[in-house]
């Protein structure tokens, strides 16, 4: 076997298995996933040493760029000197006093019950031991035994005196503030104003008992609040900066490494990171997460996209390049502080992307994808990476619900202005949230979200026409475009055939104002109707609408030929629209307007000629196709009944209503609409809409008598009025 034969065999399994759709959705996921990977990845790109303290260089490491980079030791040394200054925060205690008194109250009065109990040694051994707590703080000069001697031998009235004396003490010495570690030195305190009572020496002993048993602080240490005013303390300390320029050593060779050139080191990206091999893992898990996610979505909720290979490698470009820009824009350093260049997130182009997929292929489904890659825009930001994803989605969303209706081209500009506003508020709403900012910050946020819109907007602008080509999409742009009377095939509808022309408008306002009701692209239909009878262009004369004061040439010929005259202008609707590279979408207007009805007039005409009875339908049908989509459908109910309503000699409401129903009903009889999903709901919609635009085209008007004609003449004459105008009186 020959060398060619078995290349041209191998060839063409590769081919086979290359063509299948799975093989290529597979191929192109993996491609795409590649490129998402190393776009994550390049935010934690592999370091070049892992260098630990007190290691020992081996070789000179310099830095390859010119970086700003914070000293660590010397702001930490500066946040410690922030945090030694701040002063405890203390709390008063209004019931300290009254507490300290209560304690004292019932010290006395057990006392007093114990002196006329039985066993009262016993007892107030026991009371003095349980407070003698604090017996180490004083200065006793009497043992347990010798003040329960004295207080056996003390009449009760003098204990009343001992317990108000102990109270004036102690009110005395808390009313100054008093904390916990002011209640040891207030022994001293108490040795001296109770040296000063003219009391026994024993009596003095138990009152200093008591009173530093009972004393309590005035002011309670708020650990709370001192560690708020400690943190604020820290964090109003600026980090201290250096520059570190390009080629400069950070790392000698020979010499043991600090923590400081470690942190420098990380600081500029030299230096992997101990949980680097985690974060690849958990980078590489989210990237095959969103991807499943997207996937399933589409397999669930657009199965049509799904199984179309153009579109769903036309989603992921639109995602690459989304995600390519906001990596660009990361790594953009416009000021020697981090946090400002942390703020060039807030300009990924999200609001782009979503704005491209709801033109190009679905509004609901760029809802999705905006809220995918706003999470992608969080994982590759600097900084508090929740924001920047809050404010991409807020921008991308409102970008849809701009362009979920296109009237004028004008709309994709003004989007942009929605946009930027809808970033600054998104931006200063989680600035004041955050709490920690800087009006230099906020300022700055607020300009970079005002111009991601300007740029979003430009950026969609400049990849529509390319992607729509590319990928032979008509979106809402195209349409408008399309829409434009300029455009010369109108151009040449409007002077070569005028009432298909204004048949055509007259069609696409029928149809417009029922398309939304049913759930048809309101836009389409009116352009599909601007276009479906453009084949009437070659021979113009043959059709009723065109013929002013002119012989009906069909007179002259046999039905046959009319019929396949009038059927042509289908064909050649669709040659003339390809030649001029119209959308496929607007192609199937043209081709699939008639579907395969029957041109009853001729052929009605030749069954009065047709002598042996062998005429079929065939030769008197369009070539069709049936149409295919509801708004095809629409248009080819508002051809028929524009035409055959403006053929009434005499409109009225009823004749009007009466003839749009058999329309209807005729074009569901012929099976026309069996290929579209049109409901019976929708097309009593229908009828209804056409009734009522129709009624107001053709409402009876006044007819002005001679005379009140000749009168109005008269009064501008009166008036003055030469030019033929009507006077204000009138």
């Amino acid at each position: 076997m020959k060398l060619s034969t078995i290349l041209n065999f191998v060839w063409k399994r590769i081919y086979g298995f290359l063509s299948q759709s799975t093989t290529r959705k597979v191929l192109g996921v993996l491609l795409f996933f590649s490129i998402t990977i190393f776009i994550i990845f390049s935010k934690f790109t592999p370091t070049q040493v892992r260098l630990k303290p007190d290691e020992v260089a081996q070789r000179n490491i310099q830095s390859n760029i010119t970086a700003v980079v914070i000293d660590e030791k010397q702001s930490d040394e500066l946040r410690k000197q922030a945090a030694s200054k701040v002063q405890k925060v203390y709390q008063g205690d209004q019931y300290a006093l009254s507490n300290t008194e209560t304690e004292i109250n019932n010290f006395f009065s057990t006392l007093t019950e114990i002196m006329n109990s039985d066993e009262r040694q016993d007892k107030l051994e026991d009371l003095l031991d349980s407070n003698s707590k604090r017996k180490d703080y004083l200065n006793l000069k009497y043992n347990q035994q010798q003040l329960v001697s004295y207080l056996l031998n003390t009449p009760i009235s003098d204990m009343e005196t001992m317990r108000q004396a102990s109270i004036m003490v102690v009110r005395g010495i808390m009313s100054k503030p008093l904390t916990d570690e002011a209640i040891k030195g207030a022994s001293e305190q108490i040795d001296k104003q109770v040296d000063a009572l003219a009391f026994a020496p024993q009596a003095q002993e138990i009152m200093k008992l008591v009173i530093s048993n009972s004393l309590r602080p005035n002011l309670i240490f708020n650990e709370e609040a001192t560690n708020k005013s400690i943190e604020e303390a820290m964090a109003s300390v600026q980090p201290v900066q250096k520059t570190i320029k390009a080629g400069e050593i950070i790392v000698r060779e020979g010499d043991r490494v600090t923590e400081e050139q470690i942190s420098i080191l990380e600081q500029l990206g030299i230096q992997r990171s101990k949980s680097y091999p985690l974060t690849i893992l958990g980078a590489g898990l989210f990237v095959f997460l969103s991807f499943w996610l997207i996937i399933e979505f589409l397999r669930r909720y657009y199965r049509d996209i799904f199984e179309n290979d153009r579109l769903m490698l036309l989603i992921g470009l639109v995602f690459i390049l989304i995600l390519l820009i906001t990596r660009f824009l990361t790594i953009i350093k416009i000021s020697n502080q981090p946090d400002i260049n942390n703020l060039m997130a807030y300009l990924a182009p999200v609001a782009a992307g979503s704005m491209l997929i709801a033109i190009l292929l679905d509004n609901r489904l760029a809802y999705f994808l905006t809220m995918i890659m706003a999470l992608y825009v969080g994982l590759l930001a600097e900084g508090n990476q929740l924001f920047y994803a809050i404010t991409a989605f807020v921008g991308g969303s409102v970008g849809v619900f701009q362009v979920y209706k296109l009237n004028q081209t004008s709309d994709l500009a003004r989007s942009g202005l929605y946009i930027a506003l809808a970033n600054m508020v998104s931006i200063i709403t989680l600035f004041l949230i955050g709490g920690n900012w800087s009006l230099n910050l906020a300022i700055t946020g607020v300009l970079i979200g005002a111009i991601n819109g300007i740029f979003s907007a430009v950026l969609m602008i400049g990849a529509l026409p390319y992607l729509e080509s590319a990928f032979s999409i008509t979106s809402m742009n195209k349409l408008l475009e399309l829409s434009n009377p300029n455009h010369y095939l109108l151009r040449r509808l409007l002077l070569e055939a005028p009432g298909t022309y204004h048949h055509s408008l007259m069609v696409g306002n029928l149809a417009e104002a029922s398309a939304e009701s049913i759930g048809a692209n309101p836009l389409m239909v009116r352009v599909g109707a601007y276009y479906h009878d453009i084949g009437k262009i070659k021979r113009p004369n043959y059709f009723v609408e065109n013929q002013q004061g002119f012989d009906n040439p069909h007179e002259k010929i046999a039905p046959a030929l009319s019929a396949l005259i009038i059927t042509s202008h289908v064909k050649d609707g669709v040659e003339m629209a390809r030649e001029a590279r119209l959308p496929q979408t607007i192609i199937d207007f043209i081709e699939q307007h008639h579907g395969t009805s029957l041109t009853k007039y001729f052929y009605n005409r030749a069954m009065e000629e047709d002598r042996d009875g062998k005429l079929g339908e065939e030769s008197f049908r369009y070539e069709g196709p049936k149409p295919k989509r509801k708004e095809v459908a629409l248009v080819m109910l508002a051809d028929s009944v524009e035409a055959a309503v403006r053929s009434l000699s005499d409109p009225r409401p009823e004749k009007i209503r009466n003839m749009v129903r058999l329309l209807i009903k005729d074009k569901l009889n012929d099976g026309q609409l069996e290929l579209c999903d049109l409901t019976f709901k929708d097309l009593d919609t229908i009828g209804n809409s056409f009734c009522k635009v129709l009624e107001g085209m053709y409402h009876k008007r006044i007819e002005y008598p001679e005379t009140i004609v000749r009168e109005f003449e008269k009064r501008r004459e009166s008036h003055g009025n030469h030019d033929n105008k009507p006077a204000e009186q009138d």
